[in-house]
């Protein structure tokens, strides 16, 4: 049994289909065949009561032609009898002798036995064809007189009183049955494989750079295996580039840490050279772009939704947001900064840290890009299972096609990449706050705040929803 199912998971596509719908039409054909005939023969029989009912009417016949000597009264009451039995079944009857003439030949007792009867009327022991539209004449011995009683098989009597129906049920609900559940087996064999493919697709993409489908489609030898070795491929290669390119950005990042070091001490003692200080300037940012990176990198390395790694603790969001919104205020203080949380909101197994600078770096975007004397709010909410923090701004927005990828790391929405005062910055600061949330168990994504019905977007701020985990 197991070489067989090993051929079978070996096979191709083809000819497993194939193998499939020959096998289902063969097993069809021989079913419908075989209860259609196993069903007509066992329908096509009159019932034992009836049987019983039957040679109860001989016998009693009988009964009376053996009561009465032969005359008139004789006659007179088996007709009698006989009008009651016609009227008591709604059909015909009548007794009589029958004989055979032979012109050539003998009689074969080996073939209609010692008594034959080879005349009219059948017997009730015989099958009923099913599909004739009269009820035929029944013939049963009269014991001891010679003669017979021939009656027209009442209707109630007939066998086969569902035999359309179940006709029915072979001949169309059997094939529905079963090309259901051809279908069913062959459904499962294509999506089996591709449920698979999908999950590690999804993993994959999450990040699990680790996923790989050799262990669940080991043995398959048709395209799905061939399509999941071809992904298994890809995956190595991808993996292999990823590895290359975080520890090249982490060798750089390391390289430039020392010279950068170097140069801030030399500036140090020349602090009054208005050239000097915007070096002095552009040499901060250049360190602060090297710890974001670094840390970038870090969290990548990482596997996202797992906490280990960070110093695990309890801590109370709101006076986490209240700590960040007065540097914020300071910061900023052309901005209004508006609170709406409640006096206290705890979460375990957090990272103050983490979470803080993911907020903060959120929060400052927020009052970077609104205009002077505009609004930014922060509210939370909490439920059973979960908390949600929005940041509301009243900026000029993102086109909708943006949404995702601003948290993507360098990204600028102008691909000449200038700089101004207002919006300095590598675009790290978002790429950081998502990986930090994810990193915590939590989600972080961005939409419109307003949208009109014509289907242009009025980009009036963007708001961004934080979920964090209870525990």
């Amino acid at each position: 049994m197991k070489r067989i199912l090993s051929y079978i998971v070996s096979l191709r596509l083809f000819t497993k289909f194939y193998l499939i719908m020959a096998s289902s039409a063969i097993l069809l054909v021989t079913l419908v065949v075989l209860l259609s005939d196993y069903v007509e023969s066992k329908l096509s029989l009159i019932k034992p009561e009836h049987r019983q009912t039957l040679r109860l009417y001989a016998s009693q016949a009988s009964n009376i032609y053996l009561r009465y000597p032969e005359g008139e009264e004789r006659q007179q009451a088996l007709n009698n009898w006989l009008q009651q039995l016609m009227e008591k079944e709604n059909t015909w009857a009548a007794m009589g002798k029958t004989h055979a003439e032979w012109l050539a030949g003998e009689l074969d007792t080996r073939l209609f036995g010692k008594n034959p009867d080879l005349s009219v009327g059948r017997s009730i022991d015989y099958p009923i064809h099913l599909y004739y539209s009269f009820n035929p004449v029944m013939k049963l011995p009269m014991e001891g007189t010679g003669y017979f009683l021939f009656i027209q098989l009442p209707q109630q009597m007939r066998p086969g009183t569902y035999s359309k129906e179940i006709d029915h049920a072979i001949t169309y609900g059997l094939p529905i049955l079963l090309v259901a559940l051809f279908a069913a087996l062959m459904y499962r064999h294509i999506n089996t494989p591709l449920t698979l493919l999908q999950n590690v697709t999804n993993r994959f993409r999450k990040g699990d750079y680790q996923a790989r489908t050799a262990a669940d489609m080991k043995g398959r030898q048709d395209e799905f295996g061939e399509l999941g070795q071809s992904f298994d491929a890809m995956a190595d290669h991808i993996s292999v580039l990823m590895q290359r390119q975080q520890q090249l950005i982490q060798d750089i990042s390391h390289e430039l840490r020392t010279p950068i070091t170097r140069i801030k001490l030399a500036l140090s003692d020349n602090q009054h050279d208005p050239a000097l200080m915007r070096v002095a300037r552009e040499v901060d940012g250049m360190q602060s772009l090297l710890e974001d990176t670094l840390t970038l990198s870090w969290l990548d390395n990482a596997e996202l939704n797992n906490k280990e790694g960070f110093a695990l603790e309890t801590l109370d969001i709101c006076l986490l947001i209240d700590a960040i919104a007065e540097d914020a205020r300071f910061e900023f203080p052309e901005h209004q900064l508006v609170l709406q949380v409640p006096d206290e909101c705890i979460v375990e197994q957090s990272n103050h840290r983490a979470l803080g600078q993911a907020l903060e770096n959120i929060i400052r975007n927020a009052m970077k890009y609104s205009p002077v004397g505009s609004e930014v709010t922060v509210s939370l909410t909490e439920s059973d299972d979960d908390i949600m923090i929005e940041i509301s701004d009243q900026g000029p927005g993102v086109k909708e096609e943006y949404l995702d990828a601003i948290f993507e790391p360098f990204f600028r929405i102008d691909k000449a990449r200038t700089k101004d005062e207002k919006s300095s910055g590598y675009g790290l600061g978002l790429a950081l706050s998502r990986r930090q949330v994810q990193a915590l168990g939590g989600s972080v994504i961005a939409r419109l705040k307003n949208a009109n019905d014509s289907g242009s977007q009025a980009l009036t701020g963007l708001v961004f929803e934080i979920r964090l985990p209870r525990k």
